[in-house]
């Protein structure tokens, strides 16, 4: 059954655009009518903006609450064919999309010799993921590293008395940008005990910047879909990730002890922090690759 909205612009924000990530902005222009400019890409082909039929010159809340369902109209109208452009993309989870490639490209290690491949590798830029993250220290870090010598994850549990020498480096060494996709919750960085000095970035941020903000966070999956959107399916996010999420929160609860080793992780849930980590890593390249091609200066993006 096709959901029901209960206005045009619930329908606009809800039914399109939250479902692949898009942006929306309202506003009114100098003829008293009510806009909307949507946004599925960086670039300026990639956005429009739908004015309403009719001028609105109440500007109570029920008046403005009017003319964003008129610009709204226009929009769901206007946007027809590409919405159905996106849809026609068969969907795949991010395993199902990514799962191969990672496998044959990302090298997973932990400990002294994990860490000194990282510093050997030099990088001035990290992917970051957390498990467990409402508990400081979390019960794992996943650290990903992608240069011209290849791309490794790096894995670590930390002990009773916090985070490794080597991550406590890591997360504040300044030259080394950490690359998040935390959100507003901030939960990730706040486990590692990340302040606002310290050099990160989140792909919530970067998207919301290059693509416009949006009312609820985007994810991971739709993030993906941004960054690579000339990749032939749309990736959605497995449910079946759910049985990581409680190995981990049954740890961060108390509900088990802490790990002491990795293979006490099954392999299937320590493949699936990897990989997080991993697509983290993937997503912040692809937006940098789309930055580039639409001459977007970024910063974050241009290390």
């Amino acid at each position: 059954m096709a959901p029901s909205f209960n206005s045009p612009k619930q329908e606009l924000e809800q039914g399109i655009c939250g479902q692949h990530g898009w942006s929306t902005h309202y506003y009114q222009n100098g003829t008293m009518k009510w806009c909307v400019e949507v946004k599925w890409g960086a670039g300026p082909r990639e956005g429009r903006v739908f004015v309403s039929d009719d001028e609105f010159y109440d500007v109570s809340k029920a008046g403005v609450k009017k003319g964003h369902a008129a610009a709204a109209t226009v929009a769901i109208a206007g946007l027809r064919d590409i919405v159905d452009a996106a849809n026609s993309k068969p969907t795949q989870t991010i395993e199902e999309a990514y799962g191969a490639h990672f496998d044959s490209m990302c090298v997973v290690m932990s400990g002294p010799e994990g860490w000194a491949k990282l510093w050997e590798m030099n990088p001035t830029y990290v992917a970051i993921d957390v498990e467990g993250n409402q508990v400081t220290p979390p019960v794992l870090v996943q650290v990903c590293v992608s240069t011209v010598q290849g791309e490794f994850c790096l894995l670590e549990i930390p002990n009773s008395h916090g985070l490794s020498d080597d991550m406590r480096r890591l997360l504040h060494d300044q030259r080394i940008t950490k690359i998040f996709c935390d959100g507003t919750s901030g939960a990730d960085r706040r486990s590692l005990g990340i302040e606002a000095h310290h050099n990160h970035a989140d792909l919530e941020d970067i998207t919301a910047y290059l693509m416009g903000a949006t009312g609820v966070q985007r994810g991971l999956a739709r993030i993906l879909n941004l960054a690579w959107p000339q990749k032939a399916v749309r990736v959605t996010k497995d449910q079946r990730d759910k049985k990581s999420v409680f190995f981990f929160a049954a740890i961060e609860q108390g509900k088990k002890p802490r790990l002491k080793a990795l293979d006490e992780i099954p392999d299937r849930i320590r493949r699936y922090a990897a990989m997080d980590a991993w697509c983290t890593m993937m997503a912040y390249l692809g937006l940098r690759q789309v930055a580039q091609h639409e001459g977007k200066i970024v910063p974050v993006l241009m290390i």
